[in-house]
């Protein structure tokens, strides 16, 4: 796309990963380039159709009227989704069209009544993660007067889709939630995920207390002279290039990338994901470009003490234990009785949790302590 600078615009994208709120200026660098207008990073829920997000050159009033109105009245919704949300649910990039005719779609009360307002006549959606029935999509508008987004502009965001899902999942892992309102050292530091902040030749700068656990039990990592390496000699080599290409000084080759790496003793691989960072945040490279190594382990399981939940939040140890007792997957009467506390008392419980966590409904609560965990929505891009 004519003057659009792909390496500045892949900085931008990976910078989002460490502070969410540069996913708007992404979402409009990305709709300037493709000829779209407004932008809205969704997370919805795919059984009610609600939900939240971050939005660009949109009003947020109309996030509030497509939540308690619209949402139950989106045709995109009702459909059948035809590439299988729930059952088959895969990253692709996808337009209105795929799911219905334009012509049926601009007789419907959603596109009169919502999208015709806000000068929306096309959409492109790029799906970034689904976690349950929980998705993640960036949403890029047309106004009316212009075409349907067409091969090219489809292609376009192809090359670039892997970045996003990158970045996306990377943030979450990170945990950069406002709602939380604690720093990226924080973060860094506590969370689940095996965290290295490293240089382009692999020195490690620091690396967060579940990181260092990772290399003492050699897990398929080791610190040899300073800098980070696999064990297995083939996959050293595959980490060595993913980091070096990550923190190259030049601009045009910089980019982020992901692996599987055999972990002895697992039946599983541990996820890892490689990406360039070029924030303040990161002077401790003294400007260089940054590279975080971000390791997952799928076997290990997670748990969110409740002691954490009442320093984050103010909650009593009774209200923590209610929602210690939703996170792990109990509905609100098998919380109550495994509590001993009557459903009366737990609805109680539960409206104070809402008031003092700011959520409006249990599966933003759940959402809310997934991030105060570090937990992602489970996509990983594979460029």
């Amino acid at each position: 796309m004519t003057g659009f600078n792909q390496s500045e615009f892949l900085d931008l994208v990976y910078g989002a990963a460490v502070e969410p709120t540069l996913w708007a200026p992404v979402m409009e660098r990305f709709a300037d380039a493709i000829g779209g207008d407004k932008g809205w990073l969704s997370l919805l829920n795919l059984i009610d159709g609600r939900g939240g997000g971050i939005i660009s050159r949109i009003d947020p009033v109309e996030v509030d009227r497509f939540d308690q109105y619209f949402a139950d009245r989106n045709p995109l919704h009702l459909v059948d989704d035809p590439r299988g949300f729930l059952e088959r649910w895969t990253p692709l990039i996808l337009t209105d069209e795929d799911w219905m005719e334009k012509s049926a779609l601009v007789r419907t009360e959603y596109y009169n009544d919502f999208l015709a307002p806000q000068n929306v006549h096309s959409c492109m959606m790029i799906r970034l993660a689904k976690s349950g029935v929980e998705t993640a999509a960036i949403n890029i508008s047309r106004p009316a007067g212009r075409d349907q987004f067409g091969p090219n502009e489809l292609e376009f965001a192809r090359k670039l889709h892997p970045h996003m899902i990158r970045a996306f999942d990377l943030g979450q892992k990170l945990a950069m939630s406002s709602a939380l309102n604690r720093g990226f050292a924080t973060v860094f530091d506590e969370s689940v995920h095996g965290l290295f902040l490293v240089t382009a030749d692999g020195c490690v700068q620091h690396m967060n207390p579940t990181a260092e656990a990772m290399v003492a039990a050699r897990k398929g990592l080791q610190i040899r002279g300073g800098k980070l390496a696999a064990t297995d000699g083939s996959a050293a080599r595959a980490l060595a290039a993913l980091v070096g290409r990550a923190g190259s000084r030049d601009a045009e080759a910089r980019t982020g990338g992901s692996m599987p790496l055999a972990a002895p003793g697992s039946a599983t691989p541990l996820a890892i994901t490689v990406a360039p960072v070029r924030l303040p945040t990161m002077a401790i490279l003294g400007g260089a470009p940054a590279v975080i190594v971000c390791v997952t382990d799928t076997e290990a399981g997670v748990k969110l003490p409740e002691q954490r939940l009442r320093d984050l939040f103010g909650l009593t140890p009774a209200e923590a234990r209610l929602a210690l007792a939703l996170f792990e997957g109990a509905t609100l009467n098998e919380a109550a009785e495994g509590l001993k506390i009557s459903r009366f008392t737990a609805q109680n419980h539960l409206a104070r949790i809402f008031e003092k966590t700011g959520a409006n409904r249990q599966a933003s609560l759940i959402q809310l302590m997934m991030r105060a965990v570090g937990l992602d929505l489970g996509a990983h891009g594979n460029a």
